[in-house]
């Protein structure tokens, strides 16, 4: 039996010793393993298990003494086609590993935009969710002014969803937005201390809302169905946007 193949197939000293042993007599019970290799009879069966789960031995349970035999060579076959796809699969699964890393360290110099798209039948639930992390990140940002622009239609459908939000708005919160006016836009005028809305005469064709809190830009379509949001996670995004809002807010 040639002893460097063995090593080579990660067989260890003593694995290709008993291996050997086998070979040698052909068919052999877990007695005479001990006996061959000079190990105790639970040893020299944990050991020949080992070699079974491997596919280099085959074991007859159904005879007493259970019996050893060398694998067959369709028996090996078998194992190499085994390995082959465990091969495959082990690729297949450390090219997503890869892909997981470089994500991960896209994350860390360049942060990767988190993006959400929420349906209108969970706009409502997920407004509730998302509204209290939005002001926490105006907050942890500093920035708590509310900038965008907000299409009207928002108010005619989600008017409660906004009188909710003003219970729960942090100190120092004020809306700065640019909308299109409506009926629901001039009953709401005054409402609010800190919310301040401006109506761009020329802005008659806007056709959804972009709002702007923290590091979140947020985008609504409340004008024609199916509704649906847009979030997206993205700090130098939300800087960019808000800045742009600021700039346009005097000139409206």
């Amino acid at each position: 039996m040639n002893e460097k193949l063995l090593e080579k197939l990660d067989l260890s000293p003593s694995e290709a010793k008993l291996y050997r042993a086998v070979a040698k007599a052909k068919e052999i019970t877990p007695a005479g393993l001990a006996k061959a290799i000079g190990v105790k009879r639970t040893t020299a069966y944990s050991m020949a298990r080992a070699l079974v789960e491997k596919g280099f031995l085959t074991e007859d349970g159904t005879r007493r003494p259970r019996v050893f035999t060398l694998a067959t060579p369709e028996d090996l076959q078998t194992v190499i086609e085994s390995e082959k796809k465990r091969s495959e699969r082990r690729q297949t699964l450390l090219a997503k590993l890869a892909e997981e890393v470089s994500v991960t360290n896209a994350e860390t110099t360049y942060p990767v935009p988190r993006i959400k798209f929420i349906e209108e039948e969970k706009m409502r639930e997920y407004f509730r969710q998302a509204i209290p992390v939005w002001n926490q990140s105006m907050v942890e940002t500093g920035e708590l002014g509310f900038y965008g622009f907000q299409d009207s239609t928002y108010v005619d459908h989600f008017e409660g969803m906004l009188h909710w939000w003003w219970k729960i708005v942090p100190p120092g919160f004020e809306v700065f937005m640019i909308t299109n006016l409506t009926k629901g836009e001039k009953r709401l005028a005054g409402t609010y201390e800190r919310r301040h809305m401006k109506y761009w005469g020329e802005a008659t064709d806007f056709r959804s809302t972009t709002w702007v809190s923290g590091d979140y830009v947020i985008m609504i379509n409340t004008q024609r169905k199916p509704f649906y949001v847009i979030e997206i996670h993205d700090k130098l995004m939300a800087h960019d946007q808000r800045e742009v809002f600021k700039n346009l807010w005097p000139l409206v």
